[in-house]
């Protein structure tokens, strides 16, 4: 799908003797990413962690597709949108791989504030699809940083910074390539967490 430039939208709504001017508008599809596959019958060795919501530049708060061409600035997808904000959409696939590993036990996120030795701050700064030489990738880059609840302290970070080519840059072949990149990104995450728990 050929993606458009970005245009400010402003949404107006005129009505004349009860009736509306406006066209009706064009379908929107919804993408959402594929589950990341579960870890099973491995003892558990981390605990009681919330993953917060990653903080993000104003173009990743929405659920836009977003695509950045050769050369050109950033544009979205026409009528496609993600299932949910990006931030949202980021952290619940991450909560969600966690909880299917049974390495970890007692994963939360910020929409439920139950009690957690843990936190997972994070910062998104790309999640959306880029052209090299041609080709498209899904992109994914950011900051991570583990923190004790209690004390606040930083126990652990790192940055990120993922691509996974796709099959073409039509979304039918995109999409996969974000659930593809989102998994391998969740075994980082889980790799690193691991690791820094062993640690300490």
């Amino acid at each position: 799908m050929k993606p458009i430039k970005p245009v400010i939208m402003v949404a107006a709504l005129t009505t004349l003797s009860g009736c509306s001017l406006l066209p009706a508008s064009d379908p929107v599809q919804t993408w959402q990413l594929a589950p990341v596959p579960a870890v099973n019958d491995q003892a558990t060795v981390m605990s009681d962690l919330r993953v917060l919501r990653p903080q993000t530049q104003d173009l990743l708060n929405g659920r836009h597709m977003l695509v950045v061409p050769e050369a050109e600035p950033v544009s979205v997808y026409a009528g496609a949108r993600w299932s949910s904000a990006i931030p949202g959409l980021w952290r619940d696939q991450l909560v969600d791989a966690l909880q299917r590993d049974s390495r970890f036990s007692r994963i939360s996120s910020d929409e439920v504030r139950v009690a957690a030795q843990y936190e997972l701050i994070s910062r998104l700064d790309a999640f959306q699809t880029e052209y090299r030489d041609g080709e498209a990738q899904a992109v994914m880059r950011g900051y991570l940083q583990l923190v004790d609840s209690s004390s606040r302290a930083v126990l652990a970070e790192r940055a990120f910074d993922l691509r996974e080519p796709a099959a073409g840059g039509e979304l039918s072949k995109v999409v996969p390539a974000f659930s593809a990149l989102m998994a391998r990104m969740s075994i980082e995450v889980r790799d690193w967490l691991l690791t820094v728990e062993a640690k300490h």
